[in-house]
């Protein structure tokens, strides 16, 4: 089961957490989730959106998906998306899509594979 839920923090934060194996399950609200970023950006002025990753176990390449056309709306509308929390899974596998870090991921264990390639 995965989680994508929108949070507003007032007028310091929009925070999108995203948690367990996400883009996997039918419901994932991708579009939603973008439209009430989008929204409430404006609504609040704000110019910056956190997207929390701490509680993903995986990925898939929907999820990818889903943070490329939030970053390019980001760019279209006026604000900056940014990761954060990164668990090791969400690491992996945003690396593996052509994010790059100051840091590596750490190694994951030989024989398992849940990110999207």
């Amino acid at each position: 089961m995965s989680t994508v839920e929108v949070v507003d923090r007032g007028a310091r934060e929009i925070v999108v957490f995203l948690s367990g194996d996400v883009g996997t399950e039918p419901d994932d609200a991708f579009g939603p989730a973008i439209d009430e970023v989008v929204r409430l950006e404006r609504l609040n002025a704000l110019d910056h959106v956190v997207v929390d990753m701490h509680r993903v176990t995986g990925m898939s390449a929907g999820a990818i998906e889903f943070l490329r056309d939030l970053s390019a709306r980001g760019r279209s509308s006026g604000f900056e998306v940014s990761f954060a929390a990164l668990s090791g899974p969400a690491h992996r596998a945003l690396e593996a899509n052509g994010w790059s870090f100051v840091e590596h991921s750490p190694r994951m264990h030989t024989g398992r594979r849940d990110y999207a390639v």
